[in-house]
């Protein structure tokens, strides 16, 4: 740890020693100096030999950047100053007369300068990303990945990180797209990871045309930790963001607990526009907030042809809602907002909250179906501060709003208040909602329990024998018409730039949403679901998923007695005092003298970059030379 040291010496020959260096100001024949942790004054200058030759004071340490370390000497109005220049710092030499062996008092003074040099060069470095990469058995704490293409030539750059392990001071990727756009695609893959009391970041806004997948996410959190932080995220341009295969435990009786996936405030505008999509699929939250939760401190919008959607998401003993939105939501221009397929267990928190005023317009959708909430009212709807009611929820310019398939013990709107509050030249649908014990068959029966519904379809989704479309985006899709015989209504995209199942202008990953689909992959306990024959994400225990999305086994041990017994790999990575369960290569802690890099112990003295390694022996072969004069 650097140490303070003392002011310029008003007298060019006399240096006081300032008690916490004594190291530095070492006379030829030093003696005992008392030691006292009280703030007294310092003792009396011991008798410093005057100088005949180069010795080196070192008067002040000054950090000019992490990368640089620059020693500054006391002023001299009378004496000129010399220095010498190793490679990213240099060390001032104050020329005074001096004795035949003050060099090698000097010496020390400039070794002791330089191992505290050596100790504060060693550092995590963050890395940016300009083509493709894969990382593999990685251990992130306080790592950062900026994402910069503006000066790739591909048509993709790939990113793969698979099998990593994050703790500590967590994971973070950034982007700035800057004043110089891209024409490379990004498409990055997180698989396999395990997250320890940390938070994987991604802020700023991330590259068009980007296709990112998070897929088999698991650990434990702290109280107030959120697995993923989108801090200041924007999505923007044809940028597809999914994060799936996600479980995360937070400890019992926590409070002010964090959610799987936290849209914060940044840099930047955050929001979701021009045909982008964010999409949390099979995502368990147990003793958490939320699901997701939406506290940008202003509003949030999803424009433009994108959409937010939350499929067969879990919230266990959740004290918040599965979706909570802290501010004002606005969906338009045929974009798309979705819960469905979710279930709330173990806590009456509802599935929807909203603690602002909700907008939906220009034929743009705001689904709400096949959820299950088991203890209070599926939705919170809060008021606002001007009056007793409700914050508005306008929807209008030919848009939907559906609620479908619900199963709850109450709505959770209060008696007199309605959702939506205002429907213009639109529709709001009801269709086969169970509401404690009563079946809802009539538009009366939902606008008792506070659901503002116009039409109400049959179990295929038709009304009066005609598609009613209540799950497709409405300015992507075509007029319904009459559904296939014992077949339920599905969506007919107007375009075949609009994807299905219903319409959206952003891939939607429900095209592919089998959850239960055969795995193929031997000794794999979740395949891909885009691939569930060749790619698995996450394998069964003593296996780890290779490059090709196969699994291997994990390298253990073997001592045979009477019996073959298994036991977990000798650790033997260097500098390591203890490596990662199942592990014997990737460290958790190092011994003393080293310090942990992404899962490696670096020697403290050489874990710099090697040109801060040259630096190094340059000074001491000068400290060399010195103590030979």
């Amino acid at each position: 740890m650097p140490w303070p040291l003392s002011s310029a010496p008003s007298h060019p020959h006399r240096f006081l020693p300032p008690p916490s260096a004594p190291c530095l100001f070492l006379p030829s024949h030093p003696s005992p100096l008392p030691v006292s942790h009280s703030p007294v004054s310092p003792p009396p200058p011991p008798p410093v030999r005057p100088c005949r030759r180069a010795c080196v004071h070192v008067h002040r340490v000054t950090l000019a950047a992490p990368s640089r370390q620059r020693l500054t000497p006391p002023p001299s109005p009378t004496l000129p100053s010399h220095s010498i220049r190793v490679s990213s710092f240099f060390l001032p030499i104050q020329r005074h007369a001096m004795a035949p062996f003050a060099p090698r008092c000097c010496a020390l003074a400039l070794l002791c300068a330089v191992l505290v040099l050596a100790g504060a060069l060693v550092r995590a470095e963050p890395s940016t990303v300009t083509s493709d990469i894969t990382m593999t058995n990685e251990l992130f704490d306080g790592y950062t990945m900026t994402l910069d293409l503006s000066s790739s030539s591909a048509d993709v750059v790939t990113v793969q990180l698979m099998n990593s392990q994050v703790s500590g001071k967590g994971f973070t990727v950034s982007s700035s797209r800057g004043g110089t756009p891209s024409s490379a695609r990004l498409s990055m893959s997180m698989t396999s990871t395990t997250v320890t009391q940390s938070v994987i970041t991604f802020s700023g806004v991330m590259p068009a045309n980007s296709d990112i997948r998070i897929v088999a996410t698991t650990g434990t959190l702290a109280p107030t930790q959120s697995l993923f932080d989108f801090r200041g995220l924007a999505l923007d341009e044809s940028v597809t963001f999914t994060v799936e295969n996600t479980a995360v435990t937070w400890p019992k009786d926590s409070m002010n607990t964090g959610s799987i996936l936290l849209i914060n405030p940044g840099k930047n505008a955050v929001g979701i526009k021009s045909a982008s999509g964010l999409f949390v699929f099979n995502a368990t939250a147990t003793r958490g907030a939320s699901v997701v939760k939406v506290s940008t401190q202003s509003s949030f919008p999803i424009t433009k042809g994108s959409a937010l959607a939350i499929d067969y998401g879990t919230c266990d003993m959740c004290s918040s809602a599965l979706l909570s939105i802290d501010v004002p939501l606005v969906v338009d221009s045929s974009s798309l907002l979705r819960v469905a397929n979710c279930k709330v267990t173990g806590a009456g928190n509802g599935l929807l909250s909203s603690a602002g005023s909700t907008t939906v317009k220009d034929m743009s959708a705001y689904l709400i179906y096949d959820n299950v909430v088991a203890m209070g009212g599926l939705f919170s709807f809060q008021s606002g501060l001007e009056n007793s009611g409700a914050y508005p929820f306008r929807v209008s310019d030919n848009s939907i709003v559906s609620f479908l398939s619900l199963r709850a013990p109450s709505t959770g709107i209060a008696t007199g208040h309605k959702i939506p509050s205002e429907v213009i030249q639109s529709q709001s649908v009801g269709g086969d909602c169970v509401i404690g014990n009563t079946h809802l068959t009539t538009t009366s029966d939902y606008v008792g329990r506070g659901l503002n519904v116009n039409t109400i379809v049959d179990a295929w989704g038709a009304s009066n024998g005609i598609c009613v479309n209540a799950k497709c985006v409405p300015g992507n899709t075509r007029p319904g018409s009459t559904p296939p015989a014992g077949k339920p209504c599905t969506c007919q995209c107007s375009s075949t730039s609009h994807n299905p199942p219903f319409c959206t202008a952003v891939p939607d990953p429900m095209q592919n949403g089998i959850l239960n689909a055969k795995c193929a992959v031997p000794n794999c306990a979740t395949c891909d679901r885009l691939e569930p024959s060749k790619r698995c994400t996450q394998c069964n225990n003593g296996y780890s998923v290779n490059v090709d999305y196969q699994c291997k086994i994990i390298p253990t041990t073997t001592t045979t007695t009477t019996t073959t017994t298994t036991r977990p790999p000798a650790c033997v990575a260097p500098g390591c005092s203890k490596c990662m369960p199942g592990s014997g290569t990737v460290c958790s802690s190092c011994r003393n003298g080293y310090t942990l890099l992404h899962g490696a112990c670096k020697p403290n003295v050489s874990g710099a970059p090697g040109v801060h390694t040259a630096s190094l022996a340059a000074v001491v072969s000068v400290v060399a030379a010195l103590y030979a004069l």
